[in-house]
This record gives structure tokens, sequence and C-alpha cells, in this order.
């Protein structure tokens, strides 16, 4: 799963922090558990939401699905790197995709452990 929301008053967005204690329950049969999810932050502000990526994260650990282990996927400025609902800037997008190919690795890899168990 990829997760991303822009970060609202230092946190993520109320919209999916209620979506994600939904589906937090029942407890311990979350459909969200063990499963890896990738989360991504977009802001005005120079930080790129980290303080709402963290908040993300936190709450994905709780439930537990897995974060993605990897360097924080945060767009600063996202106001000068979007245009007609697209994702111009050449680093930040490499870098979002670096992270997808992250995620897909770590799909593959709980796969094969699940075969060989």
């Amino acid at each position: 799963m990829i997760m991303i929301s822009p970060e609202y008053n230092h946190g993520m967005s109320g919209v999916l922090k209620n979506a994600l204690d939904w589906a937090s329950r029942p407890y311990g049969r979350s459909t969200l558990m063990r499963k890896p999810v990738l989360t991504m932050t977009a802001s005005p502000a120079f930080t790129g939401g980290v303080r709402a990526q963290q908040q993300m994260n936190e709450t994905l650990v709780s439930i537990p699905a897995r974060p993605v282990l990897r360097p924080q996927i945060v767009i600063g400025s996202v106001h000068e790197k979007v245009r007609d609902g697209r994702l111009i800037d050449k680093a930040a997008l490499s870098f979002a995709l670096a992270g997808v190919d992250d995620l897909l690795e770590e799909i593959r890899r709980a796969r094969s452990v699940r075969a060989a168990a």
C-alpha cells in the first residue's frame, strides 16, 4: 500500500487518521496487519510534512502494519513542484519512485518468506 498525506497543523489528514482508526479494528484482525506500507507527505512548507509522516508511521506500527523502512519521502514546497496535478520536480519524482521500488522489494521479500514457510 502507498499512503500519501498532506500535513495539516503538524499532523496527517484527519480523514486519513479516521480511516486508519477504522481499518485497525477489530484489534488483532486489521486488514492492514503485517502489510507493507510506503508513506509519503507533502506540504507547502520546506519541511515537506515530516511531522505528519511520523504520525502516520506511528499509527501504522500500532495497527501493526509494516512501514517500509527507508529515508522519508517528503515533498516540501509542493506548490512549486506540481503542475496540472502532476509532480514535475525530477528529484522529488525520482526519490518517490525509488520508494515505490523499495515497497515492491518488501512485498517480494514477504512473499518469499511465506513461500518458504
